[in-house]
């Protein structure tokens, strides 16, 4: 008999051929010990059962009639090529439930089988469809269900790792006929065990009047059934299940997922790989996401992770460079290029993994709180070390010892100051990088090395100094907020802060060359600043600003955003921003106030709101308030100070570098000399040395070439796919708890709880202001207004000498701590950080209201 039934437990799960992709998908399943609903199968066929002969209508109404004396039936199609690893015709094929008897499902088949002469299956089967779809068979007791859904064992969507459920109550139909809005459900692998299940919704501030379709507890059960389903078949798996009333799962249902979107996978350069972080390792860029929000070059990354880390590491955990355990506490590793914090490694830290969970909030108060949450629930555990306690005390001791110097000397600032600027002219007198043969010039991108850079090293110390004596000072003024808001406004010597000040000194020396700078004079970017700067020397007009530019070059020239990158251009290899500022600068109103007025009106306030504060304090207070508020002033200045001077030595390696790559490309090793940053430095060397030729050019079968090619491809990817600012090795996403109360999940300007229209965040500088919303996504003066509202994503120092010129400011990352909030507390900008998507939820152009003292951004209108 041609039509004869077969059990599905007796199916041979390969004869899709014969009895199509459902019916082998469930007999698969049986093989691999899933609980399926009992039943029976038919051959493919494009012939109607009014087509059979009696003998097989008779046989088939039989086997129906007997399956149904245990409950309904459903009869469900199974085609040729349906659900298969290329095709899913998902939807195209009909199933009939409720069939209650013999009759009825041979009407039933009939149904089923000419779903296969559909319009929309030969649209869906392409040009070469037969125009009847041969059609296979499947009888089923059907499952009196309470709930039932799809699983996909990886999300189609490629969002993330999780399995994916989606359920209804009663029958799947309505959800698979797209008719019904299903309940989602997460789970993720965990690498402490198990799974981490999650519920998709209901959104913030939305209330879930209905009870859940789904428990976590059988959610978790449904994915874990699945995941061994899953690795039964070696592939991930588009599973449909029921659940009965006595809460046994059935499955209905397995093909392959088709046309799934690959789920990123972030690329991790760990700086040692024999370490013990335990089950999980979880990365933060916070306080390095406004500072180093781009993808290193494979040149810089190399440099960092080869001097400057182990350098910084040592520094920051009194630990000798020549200790064995340094290399178990470098916490800063690179997810896909960026530097990250590897948080178990940081929390290791002797005395900074402690004092950093303390003040993790000021630092940033966002990823803070989640940090915390991470801790307390034991995924983030400290890295174990490969010392015991008595020999941790030995290297803490000599650390120590080591260390005491440089922190001690941070209680001098005014030496500190002229020690870094000291450091800062010896490196400059260096001889120049072409000047150099290949040998010394190789060994110069050890600027950082230097004895000159002993200052630059020991920073870390100076700026712990300076940051114990703001935290002195914010204990001593805690009951008095306009005084403690103030602290630092007006402070000088903040050579961040100088630069705005600088800045308006070139608009002053460029006023008699106002007609040159006025828009359409001076065409933008780099090719138009040197044309610009080519016209003002041949002018005698031109000398005094000239020598007014050629200072700034010496004091801030190796600044520019994004300057911890060598492979980024300093200001004064491209001078378009400054240019663009001293224009802006010539185009504002006259009379206006400069930045050093301004520093020194809010110098005066600084000192009226702690003389008010003093007036009236116990004795003691008083002495301690006096004695804090003379050293801010000569303290704060060591927060960006190390910094500024240090980056005169990475101005030293990325001339190293680029004179590197212009030697290889006149050898005809590179193509352009700007290639270089695509090698890493060892790979440079070697090329340049003569010796590496082999190890440089790659694997055996790669020429540089190719390799370059890979890095440049790789790079790009970098580039275009940002990583979460949170990440955890197992693949279980990280959700971010919202700063001071925020939640993300608000809508375009409220926030979850909030009135609408209103964002929170943390007051970083105390004010109020209101202006016009600005976004920007790069620090382009030509964007924005005097008096606009800037909102960005992050802010490194190379954006700062936008802030005079704005009326708040306005971050998603950061807090209290960073630079941007440095400075501007000095310059007296109201700000506001950490503020979920803030330039997602607020408009270009709205009139906002900013108050930094209540950490709130107000939509006006």
């Amino acid at each position: 008999m041609s039509r004869g039934p077969i059990d599905l437990a007796a199916l041979d799960p390969a004869a899709v051929a014969r009895f199509g992709g459902k019916a082998c998908g469930l007999a698969a399943l049986l093989r691999a010990g899933a609980r399926v609903p009992e039943g029976f199968a038919l051959a493919a066929s494009t012939v109607l059962p009014a087509s059979w002969s009696e003998a097989e209508r008779a046989t088939v109404r039989e086997r129906a009639a007997a399956l149904a004396r245990g409950g309904l039936l459903a009869v469900r199609s199974s085609a040729v090529g349906e659900d298969s690893a290329a095709h899913s015709f998902a939807g195209l094929f009909d199933t009939v439930l409720g069939v209650a008897d013999g009759a009825g499902a041979l009407a039933a088949a009939a149904r089923c089988i000419g779903s296969g002469r559909g319009e929309r299956v030969r649209a869906y089967a392409g040009a070469a469809a037969a125009e009847e779809h041969p059609v296979g068979l499947v009888f089923q007791r059907q499952v009196a269900a309470v709930c039932a859904g799809v699983c996909f064992t990886r999300d189609p969507n490629g969002r993330d790792g999780a399995l994916l459920i989606e359920a209804v109550r009663g029958l799947g139909e309505g959800l698979v006929a797209g008719a019904l809005q299903p309940e989602r459900w997460r789970v993720y692998p965990s690498g402490l065990g198990g799974g981490e299940t999650r519920r998709d919704g209901p959104c913030a501030g939305e209330r879930d009047v209905a009870p859940p379709v789904l428990t976590g507890a059988l959610a978790e059960r449904i994915a874990a059934e699945a995941a061994r389903l899953a690795g039964a078949r070696g592939r991930p798996l588009d599973l449909e299940w029921a659940v009965a009333a006595d809460g046994v799962v059935w499955w209905l249902q397995a093909r392959p997922i088709t046309a799934a979107v690959p789920v990123v996978e972030w690329v991790v350069e760990r700086a040692h790989p024999g370490v013990d972080d335990g089950p999980v390792t979880v990365w933060s860029n916070m306080n390095v996401r406004e500072t180093m929000p781009e993808p290193l070059t494979p040149l810089a990354g190399s440099v960092w992770q080869r001097v400057i880390l182990p350098a910084v590491a040592a520094q920051l955990c009194c630990v000798r460079t020549d200790s064995t355990l340094l290399p178990h506490l470098v916490g800063v590793e690179r997810v896909h290029g960026r530097i990250y914090w590897n948080l178990n490694a940081t929390f290791a830290m002797p005395l900074v993994g402690p004092l950093l969970a303390r003040f993790l909030e000021h630092i940033d108060a966002r990823t803070g709180a989640t940090v915390k949450a991470l801790l307390a629930a034991g995924v983030l555990r400290p890295r174990r070390l490969p010392v015991g306690k008595v020999a941790l005390c030995g290297h803490l001791l000599l650390g120590a010892l080591a260390g005491l110097r440089p922190l001690v000397k941070g209680l001098f600032p005014e030496r500190c100051l002229a020690e870094l600027r000291g450091m800062a002219e010896a490196i400059r007198r260096r001889p120049e990088v072409g000047t150099l043969p290949d040998g010394p010039l190789v060994a110069e991108m050890d600027a950082f090395a230097y004895p000159e850079s002993t200052p630059f090293r020991e920073g870390i110390q100076m700026m712990l100094a300076s940051i114990l004596i703001l935290g002195g000072a914010t204990w001593a003024f805690r009951r008095h907020p306009r005084a403690l808001g103030l602290l630092a406004a007006g402070v000088r010597g903040n050579p961040t802060t100088e630069i705005s000040v600088a800045i308006d000194g070139l608009v002053v020396a460029a006023r008699p060359l106002a007609a040159l700078f006025a828009a359409g004079s001076a065409p933008a970017g780099g090719a138009g600043a040197a044309a610009l700067l080519a016209r003002i020397g041949e002018m005698p007009d031109g000398r005094p600003f000239a020598a007014a530019l050629a200072a700034f070059w010496r004091e801030n020239g190796q600044r520019c955003p994004g300057e911890f990158d060598i492979g980024v251009a300093r200001w004064e290899e491209d001078p378009a921003m400054i240019l663009a500022l001293v224009r802006a600068g010539l185009a504002a109103p006259a009379g206006g106030e400069r930045v050093a007025e301004r520093l020194a009106r809010l110098a005066r306030e600084r000192a009226e709101a702690i003389g008010a504060a003093a007036a009236g304090a116990p004795a003691w207070r008083l002495l301690l308030m006096r004695w804090f508020a003379a050293r801010i002033p000569r303290h704060t200045p060591l927060r960006e100070a190390p910094k500024h001077f240090g980056l005169v030595a990475f101005r030293r390696m990325r001339q190293v570098a680029l004179e590197a790559g212009r030697r290889l490309a006149a050898r005809g090793r590179l193509a352009r000399a700007e290639e270089v940053f695509l090698l890493e430095w060892s790979e440079a060397a070697e090329l340049l040395l003569g010796d590496g030729r082999a190890s440089a050019a790659g694997t055996p079968g790669e020429d540089l070439k190719t390799k370059l090619a890979a890095r440049r491809e790789r790079y790009a990817r970098f580039q275009a796919e940002a990583p979460p600012d949170l990440i955890r090795s197992d693949g279980v996403p990280v959700v971010e708890e919202g700063a001071a109360g925020a939640s993300a999940g608000g809508g375009p300007h409220g926030v979850g709880g909030d009135a609408p229209g209103l964002l929170r965040g943390v007051g970083a500088s105390v004010g109020t202001a209101r202006g016009r919303v600005c976004i920007l996504r790069t620090p382009d003066p030509a964007a924005m207004g005097d008096g606009d509202v800037l909102v960005v994503r992050y802010a490194d120092p190379g954006w700062t000498p936008l802030f005079p010129r704005a009326a708040a400011l306005v971050m998603e990352v950061g807090g209290a701590m960073c630079h941007a909030a440095v400075v501007a507390r000095e310059l007296g900008v109201p700000a506001v950080f950490g503020v979920p998507h803030a330039t997602a939820r607020l408009a270009a152009g709205a009139l906002v209201e900013v108050d930094g003292a209540r950490g709130t951004v107000r939509v006006l209108g």
